[in-house]
């Protein structure tokens, strides 16, 4: 039998702090442009959940996602659409297991040929050294306008 403190407290995140740090920061610069996603297969749960946020109706991988084969599927339909280059972290706060972090990646839409410049903010939570949650914002104006998409109906 468990009390109730195990049931509501979570895993601890099974990593210090340079480690989250150095997993985060191969993650961010990893658009996996050549397909090959090994470190989100390392350092994702497999049945991470994901929350994308956005406007489904206009970002089709946009919405709540489970587990580490739907996570690959959203990052291979956007490296189908879109070229990534030049990430960088703007900003990393790591609070125990949990991580927030503002980035930007520079997008280029492979049909339209539009690029710019894209921010994101990423919220992480480790437990037993994996990255079990995900919810990211990202800047949906600027990705509609790269696809040539009004951002504004």
């Amino acid at each position: 039998m468990t009390n109730c403190e195990d049931f509501f407290s979570r895993p601890p995140a099974g990593l210090d702090r340079d480690e989250i740090l150095r997993r985060i920061e191969l993650l961010a610069a990893q658009p996996a442009e050549n397909g090959d996603f090994s470190a989100v297969r390392d350092f994702f749960s497999a049945d991470v959940v994901c929350e994308f946020v956005g406007d489904k109706s206009r970002i089709p991988y946009a919405g709540r996602h489970m587990g580490l084969d739907a996570l690959l599927s959203i990052l291979r339909a956007i490296n189908i659409d879109f070229s990534q280059s030049e990430p960088s972290i703007d900003h990393i706060v790591i609070d125990g297991g949990r991580v927030a972090l503002r980035r930007s990646v520079r997008w280029r839409h492979r049909g339209a040929g539009l690029e710019g410049r894209v921010d994101l903010a990423d919220f992480v939570r480790f437990e037993n050294g994996l990255i079990v949650e995900l919810i990211e914002f990202r800047d949906s104006i600027t990705i509609l306008s790269i696809q040539g998409d009004a951002p504004w109906p």
